[in-house]
């Protein structure tokens, strides 16, 4: 499955696995599992978890992430970061199963050195592999075993895409917890070190599980997902810029100045002119935890937090610390009733279906119906983005696409008696002709659960259609049920989106029901 980000990921896996994960008992321990699962984040440089219920730790994830990327597998570092990292140490000195030694120094050779010196001379080439079990080792009884086994790193057309396997998969505290994190930081600087894009990276797990003694944290964070995860208000982090013939001072300087702060250090300094963007604010995150082992109050770590600007870190601080990061994402609060809204669209559709007729499936699914849904898409993310709307408000833009979203769905009823008699009460031929396939799906839907912000719903439908649009360019020849999956991921959205517009622009409202020659 395709998801935007690992937040989002992380939110539809541990749904489904609280509603359909399989019973089983593992070393003792009762869980729910899904398994043979295919994860793949379009985005992973979105790469903090922000979820209420989750209580992800910002530092602790960071630590860990550079603590491997180093190359280092001792518990005396990761200890004052990750306290519990010792029950799953054999000999409460070192991780044995740690992916640092193995990911960069395995019998002497730095597997991602080799990776990136083969990609730099063989982009295309698909042997980009690192392995991390160690059969040699691995089959002894042993508190740490590698959950992730093997990353593939292939180049196309201009992205540098991850894959990575796993055995093995908590949801909690592996999938969100830090694997998801630390591999898309390798991914972001292998992508700068070879020039390319950040591809997407997939997870194939043959396990992801939750231990059943976590479910009422997992419901916590179900039910404290608001529907956004920061990145849809403009949330970002820093670039990683470090030339690989630097980066292991760079490394060298970094864990200099963590160990200094962890030692009660003032090290501002030396952190506001470290040259790596990315690792600078890494830095700046690692020293408000020492501030705070050191008594800063809530109002200095509030200062320290604002220091790190309108930054994906400065997000997920304010959650881990205050708890406040909802009211950063607060939507609207006028109301509208979705019964008058949805028959507004529908007399409005009346009209235009008199006026235009077929044109908008003349040339066919690729050439006009997935191309009226990107040119809408498009619009969205323009004006949610800041560009000025125009002549078109964005309630007119978000209303077509809903409307060419269902409309898809008359198209593949006429493709398919299996979509038809899935989505459609009442027996036909041509779903798609005239209006009254599209009003009966139209009347069908109803607006499920609380909605977000424009923002968010905007970021949820660009997402779904990206899905339908990569599936359609890549399987133009799939089954129609499949197309089917997507479309109605992407009515869903849009469904949302309109009623979020509808709720921030109640004079939009009324201007639509006088379109609608409605009093």
């Amino acid at each position: 499955m395709l998801y935007r980000n690992a937040a989002r990921a992380f939110i539809a896996e541990l749904a489904e696995i609280r509603s359909s994960g399989q019973p089983v008992t593992v070393r003792g321990l009762p869980t729910h599992e899904r398994l043979a699962r295919t994860v793949t984040l379009a985005q992973p440089t979105e790469r903090f978890i922000t979820v209420p219920g989750r209580r992800n730790d910002v530092f602790a994830t960071i630590a860990e992430t550079m603590w491997v990327l180093a190359g280092r597998n001792d518990m005396e570092y990761l200890a004052r970061y990750l306290g519990r990292a010792l029950q799953f140490s054999d000999d409460q000195v070192t991780w044995r199963g740690g992916y640092g030694p193995r990911l960069r120094d395995w019998g002497g050779v730095d597997q991602v050195d080799e990776i990136r010196k083969l990609l730099s001379s063989d982009p295309e080439s698909r042997r980009a592999v690192a392995v991390l079990f160690d059969p040699a080792c691995d089959f002894a009884d042993t508190l740490d075993v590698p959950c992730n086994n093997w990353l593939h790193f292939l180049v196309r057309n201009g992205s540098v895409h991850l894959n990575v396997t796993v055995r093995s998969n908590d949801i909690l505290w592996g999938f969100s917890g830090i694997n998801t994190f630390e591999w898309s930081v390798l991914h972001e600087m292998m992508a700068f070190w070879l020039g390319a894009r950040v591809g997407h990276a997939s997870f194939f797990i043959s396990s992801l599980h939750l231990y059943d003694e976590r479910n009422e944290q997992a419901d916590r964070a179900l039910g404290g997902f608001g529907g956004a995860t920061g990145y849809e208000e403009g949330w970002a982090g820093a670039q990683f810029g470090t030339p690989w013939e630097d980066f292991a001072g760079v490394l060298d300087r970094w864990f200099d100045v963590e160990a200094r702060l962890a030692s009660g250090e003032d090290c501002h300094a030396e952190i506001a002119g470290f040259p790596d963007p990315l690792l600078r604010q890494f830095l700046q995150a690692i020293a408000i935890k020492w501030a705070i082992a050191a008594g800063a109050d809530n109002a200095r770590q509030r200062e320290l937090v604002d220091d790190l600007g309108h930054s994906d870190i400065a997000f997920a601080l304010r959650e881990q610390l205050f708890r406040d990061s909802a009211q950063l994402l607060s939507p609207p609060v006028s109301t509208v009733d979705w019964t008058d809204l949805r028959e507004f669209v529908i007399d409005l559709h009346r009209s235009k279906d008199a006026a235009y007729g077929n044109s908008w499936k003349r040339r066919g699914e690729l050439t006009s119906i997935a191309a009226n849904l990107a040119r809408k898409i498009d619009r969205i993310d323009q004006v949610v983005g800041g560009a000025a709307a125009g002549s078109e408000a964005l309630l007119d833009t978000v209303i077509d696409l809903l409307v060419y979203a269902i409309k898809y769905e008359t198209f593949l009823a006429d493709q398919s008696t299996d979509v038809a008699e899935k989505i459609f009460t009442n027996g036909g031929e041509r779903f798609s002709d005239g209006p009254d396939g599209f009003e009966e799906l139209m009347r069908a839907r109803e607006v499920v659960g609380e909605v977000g912000t424009v923002q968010a719903e905007a970021a949820e439908a660009s997402t779904a259609f990206d899905e339908l649009d990569t599936f359609l360019q890549f399987h133009p020849q799939a089954e129609w049920m499949e197309k089917l999956v997507l479309a109605e991921r992407l009515t869903a959205t849009a469904l949302r989106l309109v009623f979020a517009v509808a709720l921030s622009d109640p004079d939009g409202v009324d201007a639509l029901r006088r379109d609608a020659g409605r009093p």
